[in-house]
C-alpha cells in the first residue's frame, strides 16, 4: 500500500474527527500529538533503513563493538501510542485519500535528508 504524506494523514484524521463532531481544542490537540508521533515514527523508520537494526559503536581506540539501534526499540513504542490516540479519538480507520504515493516524497533512506542522528 502506498504511503501517505503528512498533510494527507492529518487531513484524513481531521475529516474523520469532524464527521464525529470532535472539533474541540482537546481533540485537536490530540490530533497534533498524533502528528508529532507520526513525524517521530518517520524519522525512526528512516534511521532503521539507513543504519540497520544493529549499529557499530566506538568509545575509544580499543573499545568498539555492535549494539542494537535504539530506533528499533522506540519504533513500536511510538506506534502503540499512535494507536492509543486513535482509540481515544474513536477512529478505527481514517478516511483514505486516493492520491498515490510518489517516490521520493517520504522516507527514501538513500536521500540526503538529515534526520538529526
Amino acid at each position: 500500500m502506498a504511503r501517505q504524506t503528512r498533510k494527507e494523514v492529518r487531513d484524513s484524521l481531521l475529516e474523520a474527527m469532524k464527521m464525529k463532531g470532535m472539533e474541540s481544542p482537546y481533540f485537536l490537540d490530540l490530533l497534533e500529538d498524533y502528528m508529532d508521533l507520526w513525524d517521530m515514527k518517520r524519522i525512526l523508520r528512516i534511521d532503521i533503513k539507513k543504519r540497520g537494526p544493529i549499529i557499530e559503536w566506538q568509545n575509544g581506540a580499543n573499545q568498539k563493538g555492535l549494539r542494537k539501534n535504539d530506533s528499533v526499540v522506540e519504533y513500536p513504542k511510538i506506534s502503540k501510542r499512535m494507536t492509543d490516540i486513535l482509540r481515544q479519538l474513536g477512529i478505527d480507520s481514517p478516511v483514505i485519500s486516493k492520491t498515490p504515493y510518489e517516490k521520493g516524497d517520504d522516507d527514501d533512506a538513500s536521500g540526503e535528508e538529515d534526520i538529526g542522528l
